[in-house]
């Protein structure tokens, strides 16, 4: 069975077999975590909060909204890793609208159901099979990300009634089939976390006795039932005494006593080896990854079985303390003992090679190995040794195939885990062995180990292990080393030790001033580095002057001037080394945080920093122009900034192409744009101008304010009026577009005042339509269509072509607005289409007869309309411009609508939906989802309407169109009264205006 999401341990994404714990921030996690438990299934808010928030933080101020943000989260997820699920908030409540078998617990109780029905059938051993499979899906404590009254209790009702019967029906099935000695191992499992659990007791008992054991059996009965007195527990007594006497006291059974050992009979015994680190208390959020290793490492029956199992990961990610923490649960499962080697692979020592291993462990097994002298014939002696035996081998700090592949033989009938940071191709490509991946641990393992090691200091002070934990990212050896500092500083309090480690330096150097020295993360970090060749050592420096921690070959290429395969061929070694991932099957490479900074600390000591990062940011610089021109051939661009000489960039084949590596790109250009603020201006002014454009069309509008928000600060600090007054103006038409129309008003005249004062007079004009445009956004037509009126005579007398058919088209829509005007509107629409057919802007005509064609339907010319439809087509067919396409097939849908067309009409809506989803564009998914609502509703589907109208209205407010929303859900009020249907009002998204170079540009022009 495929499961999709699982809530029994940390809040997962389980596909084919991959197990993700950080496929999201903490929040979004929980409230998944709290739907998941009862899917298909409107929770009220009110609830969903108190599953989600803890007393001591507060519920939110907002619900709805706090929510609703959180669902958006959750939906990006789902359609990025393409989860069958959906997630919606409304005023009802939470909904999770999932298919059941898909989330773990309900594939736990189908499994368990399934093992029952075989069991009735006398078919034992499929009834274990199928019940090991189900407990196997308990990754660690269910609802693991959640620690509410509302989750305790859920967790505690999911242990009695699923958890436990389950583990009790393995050990049942164990004994009917004979396998008494695993029914023990497994019940000391188990009796570890529940140790006065009645059903455990009993079974034990009976697995004792069926493996020949009474003599223990009874001791432990005694041992247990005065246990249950002290504690009151009489019933529960006389209930083992029961099953005790039913089990042992039968005149058939006798009982053997236990004979003192002497001397003679202890040396008859055979020898157990012991050699394993002190164990460690608990290791918290790697419950999934021991269970694995129990999985890699038992047969069915969960005796030990022959394998090789590899545990890899970065450094200090803790794989060793888990080999350790896994080795003490799993060594009674071997007779003969329990091994764990250092091989020194990641150590200035000399690495141990495999005679001396073999030599190690023949001194452990108490064999004289200076018998022997040959090294082949001592590795038969180990190999001869071994096979007699049931041991388990760990061999820790491996750093290549070479120095275990001539072990594997010798040990090839004992259990053996390999350690390494390093990834061993060649071992995984001779035997693909199974291979555990050590991630870094989540937020809520992250904070309760440090809570856990502080004490009352982190209890008291949320905020400040918050941050620690964001600053340690999960890797438990620096989260150690913090809980230390702070152990050791008991007067410090927790946010200000968090504030202090804000210093890198400091944070990476924790633990190098004990006595202990090369215990600090660098020391570690260290190890991987100077392990690595030269042209490893600086790709993994530059990677430390990248300004997010996600980046290509192709820019770490363009900073340190190799071809781009002999950098790809160094990041590839990094990646073995787990100094770098290589997330996806895309060219993209992520280093973790901390990492990260370790490499920037060793970017600030290359020669030619300065030009490398300038290579680097400048990479960017010319992708985005290139992604630009392809995508608005007609707009000119800004005065380029002067750049070093560069190798070429890839380019692009497609607007598609383009579009999608500036929306992939997305978080290095932001990055780039802060980091180049004050170092290279240039390049944090023209950035966010040209990338602003992608942004909207995206419907990242937080990144396009953010951008233009650095662009406006540096062209004040330099002085340079052009750039400032076109930033001020895109920064305005992205405010206006996300409803904060004061802001956008205030950008405006800002920039009104400064191109009057220096007389720039497209500047002039450009900025008053916008102001035009901030009047119509809010509400207020009559007022934009007065200063359109003023306005359009100064912009057709400036003579640019471009600017014309935008403020032509954009009075249209404010006529359109206002009401009363279409004929004088469908002039200015004709006017600006003859202008973009003039200039051959195809991507804008379409535009236009997809507007005129809205127009056309609402009036009753259907005729007309057809004909500016049949035009669209026609410009469609070679078009990939999705709002165009989107926009075009909404006016399909109203007039296939119009003339009855009911199927065609259905056809074009869903197709409009389709294309809405696919670009992002908020308002364009709303205004197609109202079309197809609309075609619904006449077609005698109203349920169907109701939820698409519901889902217009939730976009509509998530873009902050409060009136739009509001609009829907008075219509839905209307439908659910069963009265008449006011239509919809027309939407007038479209083209917005901004300044043309050299200092001005168009922004945005026929955005739908």
């Amino acid at each position: 069975m495929e499961i999709a999401l699982g809530i029994l341990g940390q809040t997962a994404m389980l596909m084919h077999g991959n197990v993700d714990v950080n496929w999201a921030a903490r929040r979004p996690k929980q409230v998944l975590t709290a739907l998941l438990t009862a899917p298909n299934r409107r929770l009220p808010l009110d609830v969903v909060v108190d599953w989600v928030w803890e007393e001591h933080e507060g519920a939110p101020q907002d619900a709805h909204s706090t929510l609703h943000q959180n669902a958006g989260k959750l939906r990006q997820v789902f359609n990025k890793r393409s989860v069958p699920a959906e997630v919606s908030v409304g005023k009802g409540g939470c909904l999770l609208e999932i298919e059941p078998t898909l989330i773990d617990h309900f594939g736990f109780q189908a499994m368990m159901d399934k093992a029952r029905r075989f069991r009735e059938l006398d078919q034992h051993d499929r009834a274990l099979s199928e019940a090991l499979t189900a407990v196997r899906l308990c990754r660690d404590d269910a609802l693991a990300d959640l620690r509410t009254e509302r989750a305790d209790g859920w967790r505690t009702r999911w242990d009695r009634s699923e958890w436990i019967p389950a583990n009790a029906f393995v050990v049942a099935e164990q004994l009917a089939l004979g396998q008494a000695e695993a029914a023990v191992r497994k019940l000391a499992e188990l009796e570890q976390g529940h140790p006065m659990e009645l059903s455990f007791a009993k079974l034990r008992i009976r697995a004792l006795a069926e493996a020949d054991q009474p003599a223990e059996a009874a001791d432990f009965f005694r041992a247990m039932y005065a246990r249950y007195r002290e504690a009151g527990e009489t019933r529960a007594a006389e209930e083992l005494r029961a099953v005790n006497n039913e089990v042992l006291i039968r005149p058939d059974r006798v009982i053997s006593r236990r004979k003192p050992i002497t001397p003679d009979s202890a040396a008859q015994t055979e020898h157990v080896v012991r050699h394993l680190p002190p164990d460690v208390d608990d290791v918290a959020g790697r419950g999934d990854l021991i269970a694995l290793l129990d999985a890699y490492t038992t047969d069915s029956a969960g005796a030990p079985r022959r394998a090789v199992v590899v545990v890899n990961g970065g450094p200090g990610l803790g794989k060793t303390t888990l080999a350790a923490k896994w080795a003490h649960r799993a060594e009674r499962r071997y007779r003969h003992g329990a091994v764990m080697l250092d091989l020194r692979g990641d150590s200035q020592a000399a690495k141990a090679d495999a005679g001396e291993i073999v030599d190690t462990l023949l001194s452990l097994l108490d064999f004289p190995v200076d018998q022997v002298v040959n090294p082949i014939a001592r590795a038969a002696k180990l190999s001869a040794l071994l096979a007699r035996r049931s041991m388990l081998v760990i061999l820790d700090n491996v750093r290549s195939s070479d120095q275990v592949a001539p072990l594997l033989g010798v040990l090839s009938s004992c259990t053996v885990v390999i350690v390494s940071r390093w990834r061993l191709k060649s071992l995984s490509a001779k035997l693909t062995p199974p291979v555990i991946k050590v991630d870094p641990l989540g937020d809520s393992h992250s904070a309760a180990l440090l809570t856990r090691r502080i004490g009352h200091r982190a209890r008291d002070d949320a905020a400040g292990v918050e941050e620690l934990v964001r600053q340690c990212r999960g890797n438990p050896l620096a989260l150690t080393l913090v809980a230390e500092r702070a152990a050791s500083r008991a007067g410090t309090r927790v946010r200000t030790l968090a504030s202090q480690l804000r210093d890198a330096d400091l944070l990476l150097s924790l633990g190098d001033e004990g006595d202990w020295p090369g215990t600090s993360l660098r020391s570690a970090f260290a190890l991987s580095y100077q392990d690595l060749d030269l042209a490893e050592r600086r790709v993994f420096a530059l990677i430390g002057l990248h300004p997010s921690t996600e980046m290509t070959s192709e820019v770490i290429a363009a900073a340190d001037g190799r071809p781009v395969s002999e950098v790809r061929r160094s990041l590839d070694i990094l990646a073995a080394a787990h100094l770098v991932e290589h997330p996806a099957d895309l060219d993209r490479f992520r280093v973790h945080d901390l990492l990260h900074l370790y490499a920037a600390s060793l970017a600030a000591q290359l020669s030619d920093v300065d030009l490398a990062r300038r290579r680097m940011f400048e990479f960017y610089l010319r992708m985005v122009i290139d992604a630009y021109q392809l995508t608005f051939p007609h707009k000119e661009l800004l005065s380029m900034p002067p750049t070093a000489a560069a190798t070429p960039t890839p380019g692009f084949r497609t607007v598609a192409e383009a579009r999608q590596w500036v929306l992939r790109e997305r978080t290095s250009i932001m990055a780039v744009i802060a980091a180049s603020e004050g170092i290279l201006n240039g390049i944090s002014c023209f950035l966010p101008a040209m990338t602003t454009e992608f942004f909207m069309l995206q419907g990242r509008f937080p990144d396009a304010v953010e951008g233009l928000t650095i662009a406006v600060r540096v062209a004040t600090a330099q002085g340079d009026v052009g750039s400032l007054s076109s930033c001020l103006n895109d920064l305005a038409v992205v405010h206006m577009l996300i409803g904060a129309d004061d802001a956008a008003e205030q950008c405006l005249l800002r920039a009104l005042e400064l191109v009057d004062a220096h007389g720039i007079a497209v500047g002039s004009a450009t900025v008053r339509l916008n102001l035009a445009r901030v009047h119509l956004h809010a509400g207020r037509a009559a007022e934009a269509v007065e200063r359109y009126r003023k306005v359009l005579p100064s912009v057709r007398e400036l003579g640019e072509p471009m600017l014309c058919a935008i403020a032509e088209r954009r009075f249209a829509d404010a006529l359109v607005e206002m009401g009363g005007h279409e004929e004088e509107a469908l002039d200015l629409y004709r006017e600006a289409l003859w202008r973009w057919r003039e200039a051959g802007d195809r991507t804008e005509m379409l535009r236009v007869h997809a507007t005129l064609g809205e127009l056309l339907v609402r009036l009753g010319r259907l005729g007309e309309a057809s004909v500016e439809c049949h035009a669209g087509k026609a410009l469609a067919e070679a078009s990939d411009d999705l709002p165009s396409l989107m926009k075009l097939n909404t006016a399909l849908a109203q007039l296939r609508h119009a003339e009855g067309d009911d199927g065609a009409a259905l056809r074009h809506a869903n197709h409009a939906v389709d294309l809405a989803n696919r670009s992002q564009h908020a308002t364009g998914q709303a205004r197609a989802l109202s079309v197809l609502a609309r075609i619904l509703c006449d077609h005698g589907n109203p349920d169907e309407a109701r939820r698409q109208w519901r889902n217009a209205a939730e976009l509509y407010r998530g873009r902050a169109r409060f009136a739009r929303a509001d609009t829907i859900e008075a219509l839905l009020a209307e439908l659910d009264a069963h009265g008449p249907l006011v239509p919809m009002a027309r939407e007038g998204e479209g083209d917005t205006v901004a300044m043309p170079s050299p200092h001005l540009r168009i922004l945005g022009g026929g955005r739908a």
